[in-house]
This record gives structure tokens, C-alpha cells and sequence, in this order.
């Protein structure tokens, strides 16, 4: 009998040791009776070992003033880890019936709450972000039109003013303005109405070649600067071409303006592991690629890092810290990343900065 007793119990507890869904058992004096595996781990409670109070559970109030006249309370919940961060968490109290679990006065059960409201916060920015394309794509419309009739006056004026030596000056600043117009216009129409990518089977190699080839002169030279570390065999990648090269030239171009000889930048070429650069930080709409199996191209900097007050705000549409920067640049790699079935990551820390592709590779 005793055995039979002591297998049902050491089944119950494998079942709730399986659960996603934290579960504490305390008795009517406050001493934790029971936790489950995701409760130990969630709110870091010794894994063996008896004699655990109940303050371990963080509570405002006495489970008896929190249930007040109820049998069970769902409220909100926060606790504090060992690395000083708040979780949210969702949490149940109850008490059990006397005559089921005479042992126990109060069953307590904890959902981490946090991928839920990230999901929600992140449908509300993909809502924003719409609605700013929309804005966007018709503001940009609008204003081509009269900024192209003002770039052919002022080359006009500039052919007939060319013997006006103080005039001319002038007329050249204002189409170095109206350049800059132009380029926020087109980068504009593009975040507001991206292309549809045309995929197909690409050598992450060539990819990497066309961007340094499309940068031109600021790739001159790249053996002292910048360093390319590619995998060798990689498999081929499912991707539009032209639009990767883009998010290749965004990355490369806010890392080599964010280093200072003899500082590095270093593109690399391997294939995924499955482990992100930072969970939290990664652009959270992008999903990974539907296979699994993926390449990952890192662009890695040895310059300053990201402020930590700018990293939740670096896929902001028009967000910038460049004096001439349109602030698009990020929106429309993250955007261009996740059309084609990838994802984008990012981490940052004093010191250094790494942009992660992650793309899929061509199934055969």
C-alpha cells in the first residue's frame, strides 16, 4: 500500500513538475509545503531543502487578507530575481478544501505573463508602424512632385547665374538641400510601400560582395578596417537578393560610422545555432525561419555601443542619432528582414555592437 502511495506521489509530482505554471503549497502558518519545478524556478527557491517561509513568495498582503471572504483571488503580481529585474506575473491564491488537502492552508499558482504582454505591446507597434506607412507614403507622394520642380529651378538658375559668383553659392546650397529632400522622400515611399521581396536561392557570399561593391569607396582599403569571416560550405539562402544587399549596406554603414581606427568592423557568414544574440533585444517582430535551418550574418562593431536609453527605440521609424540621418535606415532593414522569413537581433554593450541576419536557407 505505502508503495503504491509514495508511486502516485512521485507521478503527481512529474506531472507538475512538467507544467509551464508555477504552483507553491504553503500550510496556514506560512511554511512552503510543496513548489514545483517552473515555482523554483521562477521565483529562485532553493531546489531541495525544507523550512521555506513564505515571504519567499513576495506577497503585498497575508494570503488570508488577499483572499478576504473568497475561496480564490486572481491579481497582477510582481517579484524581484537575484539580478534586481521585476517580472510580471499573473497569480491565483485559493485555499483548499480541508477535507482534500488537510496539509495545506493556501495553493498559490504563478503565470509569467511577460512573452504575453510583449505580444500585445508588439501588435500595437505593428499597428502604429502601419498607420505611420500609410502617413508616410502619402506625405512623401505629395512633396516629390514640388521638390523635383524646385531641383529644376535651381539648376536653371544655376546655368543662367553661372558669371553671379556670390548667387551661385547659394543656388548650390539649396540643391544639396533639396539632394537631402529627395533622399528622405525615397527612403520615405519605401518604408510606407515596401516591395514585395522576390526570393530565390542566393550565396550568401555574393550578397556580401554586392554590398561591398555598392559601397564603394567606403569599402576601400576594408583589410585595415574591415574584417569578413565566412563559414566555409555554407548552404544556399532564400532570399531577394537586392533588398539583403540593402539591410547589408544599412548595417555596414552605421557600423563603419560608429568606429574610429583602430577600431573594427567584422562581417560574419556561419551557420545558425539557434541562439539569439539577446532575447530581449531582438526586433520582436520577426519571426524565425519556418524550416529552422538558417544562416546567420552578423555585422559587429568595436565602436561605442548603443545608449541604453536609445536601444528599445533603434527600430523606431525616423528615429536617429545622426545629425543627417532620416532615422529610417533600421525601420526599413527590420521590415525588409522580415519580409523575406527571417529575423533580426541585436545586441549591445559598452564597446561594442553586433547586428544579426538570421535568413533561411534553400530547402532542396
Amino acid at each position: 500500500m505505502s508503495q503504491r502511495l509514495s508511486q502516485g506521489e512521485a507521478l503527481r509530482e512529474a506531472i507538475l513538475d512538467d507544467l509551464d505554471l508555477g504552483i507553491v503549497g504553503a500550510d496556514s502558518l506560512g511554511a512552503l509545503r510543496f513548489a514545483n519545478r517552473a515555482a523554483r524556478q521562477l521565483l529562485e527557491l532553493p531546489a531541495t531543502g525544507g523550512g521555506l517561509a513564505i515571504h519567499w513568495l513576495q506577497l503585498e498582503s497575508s494570503p488570508d487578507a488577499l483572499l478576504g471572504d473568497r475561496s480564490n483571488v486572481v491579481m497582477p503580481h510582481r517579484i524581484s530575481n537575484a539580478a534586481g529585474e521585476t517580472i510580471e506575473l499573473e497569480m491565483s491564491v485559493s485555499r483548499p478544501s480541508s477535507a482534500s488537502h488537510p496539509s495545506l492552508g493556501f495553493f498559490f499558482i504563478f503565470r509569467d505573463t511577460r512573452e504575453e504582454k510583449a505580444r500585445s505591446l508588439e501588435r500595437e507597434r505593428l499597428e502604429r508602424l502601419a498607420a505611420i506607412g500609410t502617413m508616410v507614403a502619402g506625405f512623401a507622394h505629395e512633396v516629390r512632385n514640388p521638390v523635383a520642380a524646385l531641383r529644376s529651378l535651381a539648376e536653371s538658375l544655376t546655368e543662367e547665374l553661372s558669371d553671379a559668383k556670390i548667387t551661385v553659392p547659394h543656388v548650390s546650397r539649396m540643391l544639396q538641400v533639396l539632394e537631402r529632400l529627395e533622399r528622405l522622400v525615397r527612403t520615405s515611399l519605401q518604408f510606407g510601400r515596401p516591395a514585395a521581396p522576390r526570393r530565390e536561392s542566393n550565396r550568401t557570399v555574393s550578397i556580401i560582395n554586392a554590398a561591398f561593391t555598392e559601397l564603394g569607396p567606403r569599402t576601400a582599403g576594408y583589410d585595415e578596417k574591415l574584417r569578413v569571416e565566412v563559414e566555409p560550405d555554407l548552404p544556399d539562402v532564400f532570399v531577394d537578393h537586392a533588398q539583403l544587399v540593402q539591410v547589408l549596406i544599412i548595417l555596414l554603414n552605421n557600423a563603419l560610422d560608429s568606429v574610429i581606427a583602430p577600431s573594427r568592423v567584422t562581417v560574419r557568414a556561419r551557420n545558425d545555432q539557434g541562439v539569439p544574440l539577446a532575447p530581449r533585444e531582438r526586433a520582436r517582430d520577426s519571426q524565425p525561419p519556418a524550416s529552422g535551418r538558417a544562416v546567420r550574418l552578423e555585422v559587429h562593431d568595436d565602436g561605442p555601443g548603443i545608449a541604453p536609453e536609445n536601444r528599445g527605440h533603434i527600430f523606431d521609424p525616423f528615429f536617429t542619432t545622426k545629425a543627417s540621418g532620416t532615422g529610417l535606415g533600421l525601420s526599413i532593414a527590420q521590415q525588409i528582414v522580415s519580409e523575406n522569413g527571417g529575423r533580426l537581433e541585436v545586441a549591445s554593450q559598452r564597446g561594442s555592437t553586433t547586428f544579426a541576419v538570421v535568413i533561411p536557407v534553400t530547402e532542396r
